[in-house]
């Protein structure tokens, strides 16, 4: 059976680097379909032996797509159950950040010149929603850069679908807060070994420090508290097609509190969640590193 993606999302969202990856690893691509024209290409897809894979790009540059794409494609997948329906996506302030470096306009601009980027990224995503609905796979593209993506499109194609990769990230707020954060746990309410004078030279990492806090109630509760967190998230994250997911925790330095709870919540993440890359890193201290279970 031959391999058929429709290949739509929003504008900025990566689906022109997508393609031009998934023309590397040899689909036959064509870019801008119009909605009323799917139907065909398929059957002209189908019918060439030359063919054997192929990705066909529809967006919001088609005027009729923003009336009848979701009905068209919603059909198209009920008639053609091998092609598969990928819907790209990224958060508006990446977007807002893409289309400022790149200097170039917004398609929707056609059709509300007078509304500023941010506006009509939100006026897309609210056009898009029955489509992104209706997607077999939702890929979100905020944290990626291209090879990110490249890496990923491998992945998804090999596997079926990618390896969620999570990190817990410890910081200090004096320091601000780390731009990748999706959540942010404030831990510095709980006891200080700063000013235990046989903990301050060590870091969270080390077992004393660890043991000094967990002697605490309010550190085991909060510990507690976040991982059913996590564990409720982290399901829903894998399910909306995230590849990275952040969950930072911060005290005021980023030497000890941040850091011993980094290092907790990361093991316990691996051991439950044995299918996902888990990593720890603790940017004061500029470390980075895989968890083994």
């Amino acid at each position: 059976m031959k391999e058929i993606i429709i290949l739509t999302g929003e504008s900025g969202s990566g689906k022109s680097s997508a393609m031009r990856h998934l023309e590397d690893l040899g689909f036959y691509c064509i870019d801008n379909v119009p909605p009323d024209l799917l139907r065909n290409l398929i059957r002209l897809i189908d019918d060439n032996a030359e063919i054997e894979k192929a990705v066909l790009v529809m967006d919001i540059r088609n005027p009729s797509f923003r009336s009848n794409a979701a009905e068209i494609l919603k059909n198209v997948k009920r008639d053609f159950p091998q092609v598969k329906l990928w819907f790209f996506t990224a958060n508006k302030e990446e977007l807002i950040k893409r289309f400022s470096e790149t200097r170039r306009p917004h398609p929707f601009e056609r059709y509300s010149p007078g509304k500023s980027l941010e506006e009509l990224i939100e006026q897309e995503k609210e056009v898009l929603t029955p489509v992104k609905e209706i997607a077999d796979k939702v890929i979100d593209t905020t944290s990626l850069n291209t090879h990110d993506l490249k890496r990923l499109l491998k992945e998804i194609l090999s596997t079926g679908k990618p390896q969620l990769k999570v990190t817990v990230l410890s910081f200090g707020f004096k320091n601000g807060i780390p731009a990748s954060a999706d959540n942010v746990f404030d831990v510095r309410f709980l006891p200080n070994p700063h000013f235990v004078p046989e903990l301050r030279p060590k870091t969270g990492t080390d077992r004393e420090v660890q043991e000094f806090l967990l002697k605490f109630e309010e550190t085991r509760k909060t510990l507690e508290y976040i991982m059913n967190f996590v564990k409720f998230t982290l399901p829903f994250y894998e399910k909306e097609g995230k590849s990275y997911i952040t969950y930072a925790v911060g005290c005021t330095g980023g030497q000890h509190r941040s850091v011993a709870l980094a290092e907790m919540i990361a093991t316990e993440v691996a051991k439950t969640f044995p299918n996902f890359e888990v990593f720890v890193e603790h940017r004061e201290q500029k470390e980075r590193r895989k968890v083994e279970t």
